[in-house]
């Protein structure tokens, strides 16, 4: 469910990382704009791979009931390149929500290809997983994120704000929620 999970769509396989794609799972990330909306700072290339030895490892760990993370290359199936990234996990603000979150590599964007990974890990989460609801976040200003999110059916809860010091990152960022 974890370790061995292939998620096809018709223009993407989706699967648990591979110590194989850290130079590309680098070249993504590591793009200009890729964390223009994400709280989080740019990894290094070491970063990168102890990310993808950290995901393989919580994949081995990973339950049903305990999702440390599960992080998931998205592979384009036509040229098999690794284009972006998408997973579950706990979210950071309430470890007892699973957050559904995404990341595509600025050449691939705005053909749908967010929106069919997104949705088929939802789909994977929900049928496969047994999840009952998913969270999401997103900074109001990524729009192209927010209307994925609203057209895979996810709620708009409200926005974060008056958080601690130490989330503070998240601070401003819409709160969305999907039940099965």
């Amino acid at each position: 469910m974890f370790v061995d999970a292939v998620i096809e769509t018709d223009r993407l396989r989706i699967r648990p990382y591979q110590l194989k794609d850290v130079d590309s799972l680098y070249e993504v990330v590591s793009e200009p704009n890729f964390y223009q909306y994400v709280p989080e700072e740019v990894p290094t290339h070491d970063d990168v791979r102890k990310i993808v030895e950290w995901s393989m490892d919580c994949n081995l760990k990973n339950t049903k009931e305990n999702i440390i993370k599960f992080n998931l290359a998205i592979i384009d199936k036509e040229y098999d390149e690794l284009i972006g990234y998408c997973g579950l996990g706990p979210f950071d603000l309430n470890k007892n929500k699973v957050e559904l979150y995404f990341g595509l590599s600025e050449q691939y964007r705005g053909m749908g290809l967010a929106k069919e990974a997104a949705s088929a890990v939802l789909n994977y989460g929900f049928n496969v997983i047994g999840l009952n609801e998913m969270v999401s976040t997103v900074h109001p200003d990524n729009i192209a994120s927010v209307k994925i999110l609203e057209s895979l059916g996810f709620v708009y809860f409200n926005t974060l704000k008056d958080l601690p010091k130490n989330e503070a990152y998240f601070e401003g960022h819409n709160y969305y929620v999907i039940e099965k």
